[in-house]
């Protein structure tokens, strides 16, 4: 039954919304989400075929991912452009490189270790978020721990990139890289371009595309310096999802053994700091909006929130495990669609008329276009090392912004180190110690 009023169809605590009856298309939302969330999904393509998948078994992961992405706002009705656990990726990309699983061989015993970590991702999501105990969990974790896993998960990603794995994403296309990474970090990160943006209607839109203006100045880089090479095809093809199946669901591999999950659960559970942190923010986001949009009352849910993404995960683990894709929110799109919708309903009648449509009205298209998929190939290594490099510089001032006291910072960077090039338990449990004796010790002698 159709509930008018709500605009969608209700299920359990759930709103589906089906387009063009419950969501009107917005063109402009419509052609961004097209190519930035095409291009950026794209990211996850390497990882994958650095398990052993091929390219296009690479391409429906990406597709399945995202079709998962767009069941937040679309079948769940949730209000928050979602996104992946991003923070969380150089993490889990460092430690499936300790295991020997980051060769381009595929081993069941790699994707073993992604069911486990969607599988317990998806028991801690809904356990902590039914029971209210993530909240609480969150509150106790002293700020020195949480600033050195944040930081550890960029100590990861500027490894990886400019170290560890160099060849990998600098060494093959050392110009076609370093143009993305000066454009998106300029449009992201710099006070001089976002006072310029203010007042420029050209650098206003160029800044609301992400990381799109990143990748078009790599492909023109690339292009005319030959480190990249495009070979378009045309026409439509649908992923190979049943391939993907065979080769990843614990259906057709079976279960990992209990060891791999007390292996990963460090992982899973910085993960859920991540996740939770993404929830606070999204909400914060949608508060202030609503201030300016007293015709439409959104329902903020931290429950339902936790079962969407928890209902999601469960999904992707049973067909195509892939940690951490699916998290809650997409912080630079969320933050445009909320702006647009804040200039009142001329503009943007409902909040999910904007976020449907930016999600492609929950079909990813642009994975069945082959011009567009194969153009995007020679630039998916360039899109995950964006990816890794602007995460890292993210949580390296927020991390550093948790921490004020010599005592916190000393402990942030000693657990940053361990998380990052040792073991996630052996950082997390240093973390604990040290933040048990120092800030114990401070506080008795104050």
């Amino acid at each position: 039954m159709i509930d008018k009023k709500q605009k969608g169809i209700n299920w359990g605590p759930f709103t589906l919304r089906i387009p063009f009856i419950h969501l009107t298309l917005l063109p402009s939302e419509f052609l961004q989400g097209l190519v930035i969330s095409g291009a950026t999904a794209f990211a996850g393509a390497p990882i994958v075929m650095a398990l052993g998948l091929n390219f296009p078994e690479a391409v429906a992961c990406c597709f399945i991912a995202s079709f998962l992405i767009t069941a937040g706002p679309i079948i769940f009705g949730e209000p928050l452009a979602p996104g992946w656990v991003t923070p969380a990726l150089p993490l889990v990309i460092t430690f499936l490189i300790s295991k020997g699983f980051y060769d381009g061989i595929y081993r069941v015993e790699a994707f073993h270790y992604m069911i486990a970590m969607c599988i317990e991702f998806t028991l801690i999501i809904l356990v902590l978020g039914l029971s209210g105990l993530g909240k609480l969990i969150t509150e106790k974790v002293p700020n020195a721990l949480k600033s050195g896993i944040i930081l550890g998960a960029a100590l990861a990603a500027f490894d990886q990139i400019f170290f560890s794995e160099f060849d990998r994403y600098i060494g093959i296309a050392p110009y076609s890289m370093i143009s993305a990474l000066v454009v998106c970090t300029i449009t992201t990160f710099s006070e001089p371009f976002k006072t310029l943006a203010s007042k420029s209607k050209v650098l206003n839109i160029i800044s609301s595309l992400g990381l799109l203006p990143g990748f078009i100045i790599a492909a023109f880089v690339g292009y005319f310096t030959g480190e990249l090479t495009f070979e378009l095809e045309y026409g439509f093809e649908f992923p190979p999802v049943a391939a993907v199946f065979q080769k990843t669901s614990p259906i057709m591999i079976g279960l990992p053994p209990l060891s791999v999950f007390l292996e990963v659960f460090p992982l899973v559970f910085i993960g859920y700091l991540l996740l939770f942190g993404d929830f606070l923010t999204g909400t914060e986001i949608l508060k202030d909006g609503q201030r300016y949009r007293t015709d439409e009352k959104i329902n903020i849910d931290i429950n339902r929130s936790h079962n969407s993404v928890g209902i999601r995960n469960l999904v992707g683990a049973l067909v195509n495990p892939f940690f951490p894709t699916q998290g809650a929110l997409w912080t630079g799109v969320h933050v445009i669609v909320v702006e647009r919708w804040k200039q009142g309903p001329k503009v943007m009648k409902s909040l999910f008329d904007g976020i449907g449509s930016y999600y492609l009205m929950g079909i990813p298209l642009v994975f069945i276009f082959l011009p567009f998929v194969t153009l995007m190939k020679p630039l998916m290594i360039i899109a995950l090392g964006v990816t890794l490099i602007l995460t890292g510089l993210a949580c390296s001032y927020i991390a550093m912004s948790l921490v004020k006291k010599h005592t916190d910072m000393a402990i942030a960077f000693i657990t940053a180190v361990f998380i990052a090039f040792s073991s996630p338990w052996i950082g997390i449990s240093i973390g604990i110690v040290l933040s048990l004796l120092l800030t114990s010790s401070e506080t008795i002698d104050d």
